[in-house]
């Protein structure tokens, strides 16, 4: 099973490329994209769909959107560890002068 999601994943993105649609990275089983506008989402879902298919012949593979920032917005964990984590990691970068002081809520 791990196997053929590698390669739906694979081939997934392989054809994205092709499509003109650069994925930004890959994740686990998911792909981060940074696309304009919903023509290019559903563009995108359809040919991750078809992929899924072709590996699994003819099973109809679900796939969908986890999260959408729009406007700049920045994707945030919600785990209560990983709030502390992106806190300590600003905190670090503030104080050795990396980027600006800022104050982060946990």
């Amino acid at each position: 099973m791990q196997s053929g999601g590698a390669e739906m994943l694979r081939l997934a993105a392989w054809r994205l490329c092709e499509a003109g649609i650069v994925p930004c990275m890959l994740i686990h089983d998911g792909i981060l994209f940074e696309l304009d506008n919903e023509e290019q989402v559903a563009h995108a879902i359809e040919i991750m769909r078809k992929a899924g298919n072709e590996v699994c012949e003819g099973l109809d593979v679900g796939v969908g959107v986890d999260q959408k920032l729009v406007n700049s917005a920045r994707y945030a964990d919600k785990r209560p560890l990983a709030k502390k984590m992106w806190s300590t990691i600003m905190r670090t970068l503030g104080d050795i002068g990396a980027m600006p002081a800022q104050k982060v809520a946990l």
